[in-house]
Order: C-alpha cells, then sequence, then structure tokens
C-alpha cells in the first residue's frame, strides 16, 4: 500500500510535470510510465520500476531524471559497468542545466564508489565544484573519502584551502597528528630528518588544538620510544589530567614510565584528583584501587570498588575485585582471576553514533566522528 507522504510525492511529481508538459505541448512523452516507474520505487518494486524507466527513456530521451535513476537500480544489482556507461552517457549532452549535471556527476560519483574507485570519485567531486565552487557536500565528500584512505596530507590541503563555513580545531589537529603518524612509521633505521620533521607536524597540531588526544598520545608514545621518559611522562599525564575519560588509552604506559623513574608514588595523587574531579570515571576508578592493594589500603581499595559497583551495576568487574579482596581463599581468589580473564576483552563504541570497534582508533569508521571512542564490555 502507498502511503499518504508517498501520494502527496506522486501529486507533487505530477503536478511538475503537468507543467513541464505544457511547456512544451504537442510532443508525446514517456510521463506515464515514468510515473509508474516513480510509484514502484516508493514500494520497493525494482523490476517494475527498471521496466518502466526503460520505457520511459525510450519514449523520451530529455528525462534525465530517469536515466540517472535507471542507472543507479544497475548499481543496486550489482551491474556497475552498466550504470556507469548510463550515467557517463549523459555527461556529453550540451543541453543539462546546472542542478541536472551536478545530479549526473554525483551518479558517477555513486558509481565509483560502488567499484572501490575512491580516487577517480574524487576527481569527479573536484568536476562538481568547477561547476559550483559554493557545493559544501561535494568538498566534505572529498575530505570523506581522503580520511577514508588515510592521505591526511590531503585531508589538510581541502581543509585549509576553503569552503568550510566552520572549522573544528579537533579534527584539523588529528589530521596533521595523523600525517606524523605516518611519516614516522614510513621511517626505517635512522632518519633525524624526518624524525624532526614529524614531530614538528605534531607539535603544530598542538598549536590548533591545545588539548589534541592524538598528538598529545603520538608524542607520548614517540618520546617513550626514543627513551625520554620525562618527556613522555608529560604527554601521558596531560592525556590523564586533560582527557580522563580517554585515559584507558596510556594508562598501563604510563605506570610503567612511572616505575621506571622510580617516581610510582606519584601515581596515586593524581588518580585520586581525577578520581575526585570524575567520580563517574570506571577506568581511573579500578586504577586507583588495584593501586590502594597494591600499597596494602585495602580498606581504601574496597571502598572505590563498592562505589563503582553502585554506580555501575550492569559492570561485574568491580564487583569481582570487591569479593576478591574480603577473602583469603586463594582457590577462591584463583577463580576470580580465571572469571576476570574471560571478561577482559574490550570493545570500543563511538559516542557519536554508537558503531562498535575492537581495536582502539581515533577516526570513527562509520560517522568520521574524531577521537570518539570509548571502552564498553
Amino acid at each position: 500500500m502507498i502511503t499518504a507522504i508517498a501520494v502527496i510525492i506522486i501529486v507533487l511529481v505530477v503536478f511538475i510535470l503537468f507543467l513541464y508538459v505544457r511547456q512544451r505541448r504537442g510532443k508525446l512523452t514517456g510521463y506515464a510510465p515514468y510515473i509508474e516507474a516513480l510509484v514502484a520505487l516508493l514500494e520497493n518494486d525494482d523490476a517494475t520500476a527498471m521496466k518502466k524507466l526503460k520505457e520511459t527513456v525510450n519514449l523520451d530521451s530529455d528525462l534525465i531524471d530517469a536515466y540517472i535513476r535507471l542507472g543507479a537500480l544497475y548499481r543496486k544489482q550489482g551491474d556497475v559497468p552498466r550504470a556507469t556507461q548510463i550515467h557517463q552517457s549523459l555527461t556529453v549532452r550540451p543541453t543539462l542545466k546546472m542542478r541536472e549535471e551536478k545530479r549526473v556527476f554525483y551518479a558517477l560519483v555513486d558509481d565509483m564508489i560502488a567499484a572501490n574507485r575512491k580516487n577517480k570519485a574524487i576527481s569527479l567531486l573536484r568536476e562538481i565544484l568547477k561547476i559550483d565552487k559554493k557545493d559544501t557536500h561535494a568538498r566534505g565528500f572529498i575530505l570523506k573519502l581522503y580520511e577514508e584512505m588515510g592521505t591526511y596530507a590531503d585531508c589538510i590541503t581541502i581543509y585549509e584551502e576553503g569552503g568550510f563555513k566552520r572549522k573544528d580545531p579537533q579534527r584539523h589537529a588529528f589530521y596533521y597528528a595523523s600525517l606524523a603518524k605516518a611519516k614516522l612509521q614510513s621511517i626505517t633505521g635512522k632518519d633525524a630528518e624526518k624524525e624532526k620533521e614529524a614531530v614538528n607536524l605534531l607539535k603544530k597540531a598542538l598549536k590548533i588544538s591545545s588539548d589534541s588526544l592524538s598528538a598529545l598520545y603520538y608524542l607520548a608514545a614517540y618520546f617513550e620510544q626514543k627513551g625520554n621518559l620525562k618527556k613522555a611522562m608529560e604527554y601521558y599525564r596531560r592525556i590523564v589530567t586533560e582527557h580522563p575519560d580517554q585515559a584507558y588509552l596510556i594508562m598501563p604506559a604510563f605506570e610503567k614510565i612511572h616505575f621506571e623513574l622510580g617516581s610510582f608514588d606519584e601515581i596515586i595523587p593524581v588518580y585520586e584528583r581525577v578520581f575526585r574531579e570524575h567520580p563517574n570515571n570506571f577506568t581511573i576508578g579500578l586504577a586507583l584501587a588495584a593501586l590502594y592493594e597494591k600499597k596494602n589500603v585495602v580498606e581504601m581499595a574496597r571502598e572505590v570498588y563498592g562505589k563503582l559497583s553502585q554506580e555501575f551495576p550492569q559492570n561485574v568487574l568491580a564487583s569481582l575485585r570487591l569479593l576478591k579482596s574480603q577473602t583469603d581463599d586463594e582457590a577462591f581468589k584463583e577463580q576470580i582471576n580465571e572469571i576476570e580473564n574471560r571478561l577482559a576483552r574490550t570493545a570500543f563504541k563511538c559516542t557519536n553514533c554508537g558503531f562498535d570497534v575492537d581495536e582502539k582508533t581515533f577516526l570513527c569508521p562509520q560517522c568520521h566522528a574524531v577521537e570518539s571512542f570509548l571502552p564498553h564490555s
């Protein structure tokens, strides 16, 4: 059954076509099968839609929309070459209006995406910008494709060349940090110049956004790898204090460096301050309680485990730790350890769209949000 909204759409289409036909009196057209095709598309009847669209273009070769929709149906069926052929044939028509020409190129972009030819899709999107330099959708689409391809130098270029009404400093800095990471990973052996270039890119990222999580993370990891533990600790500490929700990224390294520097006792005051300011931070609370246990301050550990158990009743880890801290039965403790190990797998959820991933990442593959993932069990 056709919904009320569908009926309204069909009425509007018929009205527009009536006006169009009145301007072209005397010419036989394919509007009847075209309307039937639109109805079929609304009802998800692709077979009928394709049949009627074919009738339409045979009767009236000027109906550009019918060609575009016919090509889209071929693409949907997996026949990308046929879809591309149909859409490509429209680009040589000299009478296309700007709106029609853009629609044709967007259809070709979709064809190239379906064929996994992202570079070709980008070149077509640039053609759209030649047609209409104010087309923000095309510019944003190019940026999205560059992000998916991991070509962050290109991301920086298009982001800085203008055309975006608002620039997000966090995203802007992320591009520089990601480019720096790629440069560091490409270094084989010793290359002081390339290392310096990458570090300068990370520092530029922090100038763009002083609390850029990705820049802080990559700088800390770089200095740790180079053996400059004090510098690494400086950046790791900034992540803990400036991005407490993201502290899970670096806590093992943070604690390891403090231990190696002989300043392990300095960690507890840091965790205490962060947990006091962010009592809903499960990761910091759990780490703080574990440190209390290591220092044999068991009552304080139990207090934190109790708070976490009440605040996060769906997460049994704190309850298990609390239970373990209240027994001297080593066999029972070992059983709890085994349960903890089975629960140890952590996934990560995008706070913007809810997309799940198993590996830590700074760019959401689904919605392209930057630095948006948090751990969840």
